[in-house]
């Protein structure tokens, strides 16, 4: 299976008609992915459940995980009114209706953040949580996991502690993700996964792989105005088909 990470309704289309079987939604891909707002939500919801299909899929809903991340940075320790907002975006999303909620939490200390996770995890409810790229900064990842599975995420998303899902460190932390851990949570291996690699990690055992099959679209620019990135992220549904076949193709031959 694959989840395409996608921060526009055309990037969500692209990916549904492409063959994705899951959205991450968020905003702002060049941040890294922030909180989506609710009308954007609301129109990807739309569509994944009840319109565009790709020819060669029968009709079923495309499942759509909602990013709960209210900054940028790579600093996962939130204060008080960080926490505060996110769990008042939890309760919005979790009423339209979302599959899925994607957050990580860390301590200054580079660890869990086990009592905000615990927070987010009982505002979710019956929705399932995704715990994402925060572990990639974890201080110890063989101990985090194991915090992460207390506290009750059943899934990890990760790159293997490095920038890149395929180096070769990262792959030896997936094998040992998996050896240990891979019966009691779904380790998700995400950044840097293309058409040309994502054999590997279907070689590696995993059921589902995280892509943004993106194009960058360049945007015009007014060097007079410091307002944001001249890119943009764009889905590409040719990328998303691609990538789609090469995974058919493995889980064929097996």
């Amino acid at each position: 299976m694959l989840e395409v990470c996608v921060d526009s309704l055309e990037s969500a289309v692209n990916a549904v008609l492409g063959g994705a079987d899951e959205l991450e939604l968020c905003s702002c891909l060049v941040e890294g992915g922030l909180t989506p707002s609710p009308g954007l939500v609301t129109e990807v919801l739309s569509m994944a459940s009840n319109s565009i299909q790709p020819k060669n899929r029968k009709s079923k809903k495309v499942k759509v995980n909602v990013m709960i991340r209210c900054r940028g940075g790579s600093h996962f320790s939130y204060n008080d009114h960080e926490m505060t907002t996110m769990l008042a975006d939890i309760k919005v999303y979790k009423d339209m209706g979302v599959d899925r909620f994607v957050f990580g939490a860390l301590t200054e200390n580079h660890e869990v953040d086990k009592i905000n996770c615990a927070k987010v995890l009982e505002e979710a409810g019956q929705v399932p949580v995704t715990f994402h790229r925060a572990f990639d900064l974890c201080r110890d990842p063989r101990n985090a996991v194991r915090d992460i599975i207390e506290v009750g995420f059943d899934r990890i998303l990760t790159s293997g502690q490095k920038p890149s899902a395929v180096y070769n460190d990262a792959i030896e932390l997936y094998k040992w993700l998996l050896r240990h851990f891979g019966s009691e949570i779904q380790i998700l291996p995400g950044a840097g996964i293309t058409c040309e690699n994502a054999a590997i990690f279907m070689d590696l055992g995993f059921e589902m792989i995280h892509s943004s099959c993106k194009i960058i679209r360049k945007l015009d620019e007014n060097d007079d105005l410091d307002m944001g990135d001249s890119e943009i992220y764009v889905t590409d549904e040719q990328i998303v088909r691609k990538m789609k076949d090469v995974i058919q193709k493995k889980r064929d031959k097996t």
